[in-house]
């Protein structure tokens, strides 16, 4: 018979095995990170897609989205704000004084952790057949717990839907994403925020500019003086929409952009869109998505394919690699955000999509919190 403590070892190495296992069987390795689905409390987000959100010091604050639901066809466009307080992990549904910003989808966030602001800017709302994107910018105090919207001296981007904005120093980055007639743009713009004032740095079409797009992924903050993007959708010549592969890199201080990744070495494979990406250290790491193929039935509109794989782009050695994380099962999801904040990538909102042969119970809201660690 073996012996009480010989018994825990093999226990124990059984619940390390087990834990170590994804979803399909592929062997994770604690070494490549953890995932983790957080035990919250509070007021956490309701059933939503493409809210967007800003990471201040342990605080992370959500805004927005839409409830884009299958089963009725409606959607239903939010414009609440709430914090997650990461050392706690309690949510709150905030009572801002000011604004609020009209409620949208596929906006974009970024903060400013020197005037503990976060700023919010574009999006829309939607139904089958148009567009109404925005092109406002507003800016929330933690301190205050207040909106403000910000009235530029300069003329304003084109409104837009699904760009992308960073954030660096006293300036916000914005480039790309898709107006009321379906153009997609490759603009790039700078809004400086003691000045007031925005400057279109690149126009729309310049050569060098990667190729038109909309909700391309990327982390909220610069490495090295670089901003990396990923992917995202065009819109082909006969208005149909395609799926990108690429990765670009914008060094700041000269305004030029560069393509980092080639198919014969280093793109993600298969390509993705609407994943959730944050920038940790050196790297930028990117979750889920929507990948090609996948189902059109159990009342989806048209095919949906998300998954849970997690890649990391290094973004000095310019390579993505696939990770395999040991820790909780991560939901596959798409239309969800992600955002670092204390080390760790925070992961959202969004939805999974479950039907087999024409059967199963479709969209599946995620409302859980879940939290990488590289």
């Amino acid at each position: 018979m073996s012996s009480p403590s010989v018994t825990r070892r093999i226990a124990l190495a059984l619940g390390l095995a087990a834990a170590v296992i994804l979803a399909g069987g592929t062997p994770a390795s604690a070494s490549q990170g953890v995932w983790r689905r957080l035990p919250v409390s509070g007021q956490p987000p309701t059933e939503r897609s493409a809210p967007v959100a800003a990471a201040l010091g342990s605080s992370i604050y959500l805004f927005g989205g839409v409830r884009d639901d299958f089963a009725t066809g409606q959607n239903t466009f939010l414009n609440d704000l709430r914090r997650f307080d990461t050392r706690t992990g309690v949510w709150r549904l905030l009572s801002p004084h000011g604004g609020p910003p009209p409620a949208r989808a596929f906006g974009v966030a970024a903060a400013q952790a020197s005037t503990g602001r976060v700023f919010v800017f574009g999006g829309g709302t939607f139904d089958n057949f148009s567009l109404s994107p925005l092109n406002d910018l507003w800016a929330y105090s933690a301190a205050a717990n207040t909106w403000t919207e910000l009235h530029p001296r300069t003329s304003a981007p084109a409104a837009r839907s699904g760009p992308v904005m960073w954030i660096s120093g006293d300036r916000l980055y914005l480039f790309g994403g898709i107006t009321a007639a379906f153009a997609t743009l490759n603009d790039l713009w700078a809004y400086d925020l003691r000045a007031n004032t925005w400057t279109e740095l690149i126009p729309d079409g310049a050569p060098g500019s990667p190729p038109a797009r909309h909700v391309a992924q990327a982390g909220g903050a610069e490495v090295g003086g670089v901003f990396t993007i990923y992917g995202g959708e065009t819109i082909d010549a006969t208005g149909n929409f395609v799926q990108l592969n690429d990765t670009w890199q914008l060094r700041v201080a000269t305004r030029t952009w560069t393509r980092v990744t080639f198919p014969s070495g280093g793109d993600i494979a298969p390509p993705r869109n609407y994943g959730a990406a944050a920038t940790i250290g050196q790297n930028l790491y990117l979750h889920g998505g929507d990948l090609p193929g996948g189902s059109a039935g159990c009342g989806a509109p048209f095919p949906q394919n998300p998954n849970n794989e997690l890649w990391r782009f290094d973004v000095r050695a310019k390579k993505w690699a696939r990770l395999q994380p040991a820790g909780d099962p991560v939901a596959r999801l798409k239309r969800h955000v992600a955002v670092a904040a204390d080390g760790r990538m925070y992961v959202v909102s969004g939805w999974d999509f479950q039907c087999a042969d024409g059967v199963g119970p479709g969209q599946v809201w995620n409302l859980n919190t879940y939290a990488f660690t590289p």
